[in-house]
């Protein structure tokens, strides 16, 4: 197609011969008019790439009658069978989220003991061995991926799998109620064959939606329909959840996953995305984004236009931004009191203090609870910081423990005192 072919040789000026080679030669051309392209690529990354770097371009892209050619990219995903109720859909203006091609079994690579039989699990969905499946873990651990990896299997396996994030289903309520096609959302989310929620502890406090979900539960339950859940905790340590619930989530099976080697992963992550990197970035990453240096990476290799190498000093120019926010968000026991303190409206030194009155020596327990749930610190550590022994610092942990695992109204929300 020599237009195409034209507008690539003037992209190779502004973004580089190799860069075009490496990002956008390799699409392929699934069919063209003169008014359309309709481009195919491997993965939902290379569909990024091209948004970020060549979509702004686009505008030069025009026929021989001097009008704009529109350019359509999608992923193989696009090609599979779609089993969804398409009408249900457009009537209710609901549809399920879109998969990530790149969220395959195939592509999980398990960096923990506790990966395996979640991978299990996800191999033998179709065969309904237990139901709901409820993984929890914190973030990163891969709870996203296996959810995806579940709903490919079970499109594959003839279901009708809906997925989505807890968020977006309590926006679907909240959206249903103003508009009141409430009964539309219940035909669609209890027409489907399969129902995937990604991050159910963000149902926490929203009665409506849990109202909902609790008969949508029921009556895929009551079918036979598969149902994967994911959260950050335990389903009895959900806070503002309905117990009734709650004890349905615990009905199946309830898998905990664990952190482990991010170094395979952003491997393996580099070079599906094409992004040549020296040895030592991945150590960088690691060390400069410890919650989240996948994200870091597929930043990096968004940003990157050139086909050389990565090293640690071109990553810290590209992802100044982002380091910036990393090193503001870095939480420390001189933070966690500073927050403490103002929550409970006393004074740092307060906290610090000898003083056993209820009014501070409770907001120092939680202030130690704080210091082991989110910096993950030793006993001894954190003992030392606020001039305790260590065994005083287990025993105030030990109590925060049970007030939250007890669902006491003290001790909810901990966690917002520092959001």
């Amino acid at each position: 197609m020599l237009i195409w072919d034209q507008f690539l040789s003037q992209l190779k000026k502004s973004l580089g011969e190799s860069t075009i080679e490496r990002w956008v030669l390799p699409l392929k051309i699934l069919r063209f008019d003169a008014a359309n392209i309709y481009l195919e690529a491997d993965n939902s990354f290379q569909v990024s790439w091209f948004e970020e770097h060549v979509r702004p371009e686009l505008k030069k892209l025009i026929n021989n009658n001097g009008r704009p050619i529109r350019v359509h990219i999608s992923t193989p995903l696009s090609l599979l069978p779609q089993p969804k109720n398409i009408f249900l859909e457009q009537e209710s203006g609901i549809s399920s989220e879109a998969l990530d091609p790149e969220m395959t079994l195939a592509n999980f690579l398990p960096t923990d003991t506790t990966h395996p039989v979640a991978i299990d699990l996800v191999k033998n969905i179709l065969k309904k061995n237990f139901n709901p499946i409820f993984f929890h873990g914190s973030s990163g651990v891969g709870k996203t991926h296996l959810l995806t990896s579940a709903a490919f299997l079970l499109r594959e396996g003839g279901f009708c799998p809906f997925y989505i994030h807890a968020v977006n289903f309590t926006e679907h309520v909240i959206q249903a109620i103003r508009k009141g096609t409430l009964r539309k959302l219940r035909t669609l989310y209890r027409s489907a064959g399969a129902l995937l929620i990604d991050d159910v502890h963000d149902f926490s406090k929203k009665l409506s939606t849990q109202e909902e979900l609790f008969h949508t539960f029921n009556e895929l339950h009551t079918r036979g329909c598969p149902i994967v859940l994911s959260s950050q905790c335990l389903p009895r340590l959900l806070q503002d959840v309905e117990p009734r619930l709650v004890s349905r989530f615990e009905w199946g099976i309830v898998i905990p996953l664990k952190g482990g080697d991010w170094t395979p992963i952003l491997a393996q992550k580099a070079e599906l995305w094409k992004l040549p990197i020296e040895p030592s970035l991945i150590g960088f990453l690691l060390k400069k984004f410890p919650k989240n240096p996948l994200l870091a990476l597929q930043t990096l290799a968004l940003r990157s236009k050139t086909s050389e190498k990565v090293h640690p000093e071109g990553a810290e120019i590209l992802l100044q931004d982002l380091l910036k926010k990393e090193t503001a968000a870095v939480q420390t026991p001189e933070k966690i009191v500073k927050e403490v303190s103002a929550h409970y409206g006393i004074r740092s030194s307060d906290i610090l203090g000898k003083s056993q009155t209820r009014e501070t020596a409770f907001p120092r327990q939680v202030s130690m609870y704080l210091c082991r749930e989110q910096l993950k610190l030793s006993y001894q550590k954190i003992g030392e910081f606020f001039g305790r022994d260590h065994s005083t610092v287990m025993a105030s942990v030990r109590q925060i423990e049970k007030g939250v695992q007890d669902k006491n109204p003290e001790f909810t929300d901990l966690s917002k005192i520092l959001s």
